[in-house]
């Protein structure tokens, strides 16, 4: 049946507020902050076969359009109307969820006799069980250790709950009041999107709404297939880094080669990156996900602000993410981190397109997301009560003719505060801080947005604290155009009147009652000299505290007495010529990128031909060597004196190999 226009704008409307509504009656109704408050969850609308039709976008997090639901739908048939499937296991759903702590529902719905969708849902729940308060720990290096895990089962048969499913899952998990708190807001959400598209099928009819469903697929696919061909064909390269797995010091590289092609078709090609490691950053993607290409959603957002959000914007995607790399790992790999690799994705296509399109795209942002999470025990039940404390994104980079976004970055864009107050009446702790970091954002003709700060005290003893998905603390957000990388993150640890304790990246912290924990997340990189941006946009971020006087003088050359611009100082100092400021150039990266001087130090011996070379080789043995067998490798590279060279680096490999240097 043809879909004229009138009705196919009727549809995206109608269907996008269906979902909307489910998704605030989800928000209004969970028991927890990091989902009533913070916004870790989503809902949909699925096809029969698989595909998203309808995504929300005013709330909700924004990873997920496009994901596969085929290989699930298979393996709960028959459904028949009041089911519910319920899973965390990235394995057996083939990447629906991703790591244990999200439950997925799907619910079918059934019009006429016949399944005409499925509404779908996740939250992500404070505490799964396993290892730690909270589930995710970053040391993880075995799938088990994470958490409960469910394989697509079924929760509800023909509107029957099965006590024995809910038994079985309440009773491996450390707030169960909780959990199925929530559970029970999500199925709310689940019924409200279900009731809708009855409504739907009561307004227009059967027919009208099985095709108007798929014409909305195939009009955003020809949407987001124009806006590809906005890019001029080509192939262009980029790569970063996870600084390092916690476990070691090696950094994790993800290397990306995009192909563009006429028709708006676009290839993703993940070869060259690292193997999947012996920690949680690993991401099942079952080589295709939303995850590995998030970015050109934001994209196709941007550009096409009435583009229709669903399953549609990934079909001219497609990719080569080899198996077994940390962008396609394999069972039994940890994946609770698995968003940092999202995150990572988000800024390799930055800088993909930042080639493409240079007066478009920003610089890069924060590209992490420290979730900070604590455990708390009640001394009078011997429970733990875990939340999740705040987000950590920190600041985007500058954008062409504008400043970065302070405190957010588009990356993980779609996470919100939790309020100091709802905080504080959830946990035993005290907020001491928590505002934008002065001086941490890039300089630049258009600076980087600032940086997140959070410090606050605990109360109880044996407090469990974790962190995860921290980066940027030794590499920092790139910069371009004469405009500085952003600055690093950090977190520390207070205790009374004794010395400040640096920590680096946090694993698992225990802390006590009058400690002080202390996070600050990277800052955006800047677009330009800083010494060409205006001195009055200078003045303005030194009154609102986002830069101080020194760094106006130091970095801007903009010298303030008072609550003004001395013009004649800043005249005469600027008149005196830039100061020469060393640019962190990379030589295999497009020019003027400043990619920071810990990351230039890095590629100095870890250059791009040697990096390729040993992930090469590394593909060619065993998948349980390989971890072993890099960390040999770059403990041996790291211990000679002088660079070595990819011929030299091959000489080491053939020793490694025939047992003539220890591994």
């Amino acid at each position: 049946m043809h879909v004229d226009k009138i009705m196919l704008g009727v549809f995206s409307t109608y269907f996008r507020a269906a979902v909307e509504a489910a998704a605030y009656s989800l928000k209004r109704s969970a028991y927890t902050t990091y989902i009533k408050e913070s916004n870790d969850f989503t809902t949909g609308l699925v096809t029969p076969s698989g595909e998203h039709f309808a995504y929300p976008v005013s709330v909700s997090a924004q990873s997920y359009v496009g994901i596969r639901f085929g290989t699930w739908i298979a393996q709960g048939a028959p459904w028949v109307e009041g089911d519910i499937s319920v899973s965390n296991c990235a394995f057996d759903t083939h990447g629906v969820s991703t790591h244990l702590p999200d439950y997925h529902m799907l619910r079918p719905i059934f019009a006429g006799g016949r399944l005409v969708a499925f509404t779908w849902g996740f939250i992500h729940s404070s505490d799964m069980g396993g290892i730690t308060p909270g589930s995710i720990l970053p040391t993880a290096y075995d799938y088990h250790q994470e958490g409960l895990r469910i394989p697509p089962t079924k929760l509800f048969r023909a509107g029957v709950l099965q006590p024995d499913v809910k038994g079985f899952m309440l009773g491996n998990v450390r707030q169960p009041d909780k959990n199925w708190g929530d559970l029970n807001a999500l199925m709310a959400c689940l019924a409200t999107a279900e009731a809708r598209v009855h409504d739907a099928i009561g307004k227009w009819g059967l027919a009208e709404v099985e095709a108007g469903r798929e014409a909305l697929i195939d009009y955003a696919e020809a949407r987001a297939r124009a806006l590809i061909d906005r890019l001029p064909d080509g192939t262009w390269s980029f790569h970063d880094y996870l600084e390092d797995d916690v476990v070691s010091d090696m950094p994790i590289r993800v290397k990306l080669t995009v192909t563009k092609s006429a028709g708006g078709n676009l290839h993703l090609d993940f070869s060259g990156s690292d193997h999947q490691v012996g920690a949680a950053f690993n991401l099942v993607s079952w080589g295709h996900h939303p995850f590995l290409c998030r970015a050109m959603f934001d994209y196709f957002r941007t550009v096409d602000r009435g583009i229709p959000v669903n399953g549609g914007l990934i079909r001219p995607i497609t990719f080569t993410a080899p198996e077994g790399s940390v962008v396609n790992a394999v069972y039994p790999a940890a994946v609770g981190v698995r968003h940092s690799i999202n995150m990572l994705c988000h800024a390799i296509m930055q800088g993909i397109l930042a080639q493409a399109l240079p007066d478009e795209i920003p610089t890069a942002g924060a590209a992490q997301g420290a979730i900070v999470a604590v455990s708390i025990m009640d001394p009078s039940t011997g429970r733990r009560n875990t939340n999740v404390i705040q987000p950590m994104v920190g600041g985007s980079g500058a954008r062409p003719g504008r400043d970065g976004i302070d405190g957010v970055d588009f990356a993980l864009s779609s996470l919100a505060n939790t309020p100091t107050e709802v905080l504080e009446n959830e946990a035993d702790l005290l907020v001491r801080r928590y505002d934008l970091a002065p001086d941490s954002g890039g300089p630049g003709r258009f600076r980087g947005g600032l940086a997140s700060r959070l410090e606050f005290e605990v109360f109880q003893a044996d407090t469990i604290l974790t962190a995860r998905g921290q980066g940027r603390v030794r590499f920092q957000p790139w910069g371009r155009d004469g405009g500085a990388a952003g600055p690093c993150g950090e977190a520390w640890l207070a205790s009374g009147t004794g010395p400040v304790q640096s920590l680096g990246k946090v694993n698992v912290l225990r802390i006590g009652p009058g400690q002080v924990f202390g996070l600050r997340t990277p800052g955006g990189g800047g677009i330009g000299d800083p010494w060409s941006r205006e001195a009055r946009r200078v003045l303005q971020d030194v009154i609102e505290g986002k830069v101080s006087r020194d760094a106006a003088r130091r970095e801007y050359g903009v010298v303030i007495r008072d609550a003004a611009v001395d013009d004649e100082q800043t005249a005469s100092l600027r008149g005196g010529g830039r100061p020469q400021v060393p640019r962190n150039r990379i030589a295999a990266w497009p020019a003027g990128m400043d990619a920071g001087a810990g990351r230039v130090a890095y590629e100095a011996v870890f250059t791009t031909e040697i990096a390729d070379f040993i992930v090469a080789k590394l593909f060619e043995v065993p998948a349980g060597a390989r971890y072993h067998l890099k960390q040999t490798m770059f403990r041996l590279i790291r211990e000679r004196v002088a660079p070595v060279t990819v011929e030299e680096v091959g000489r080491l490999w053939d020793q490694v190999r025939s047992g003539r240097v220890e591994a």
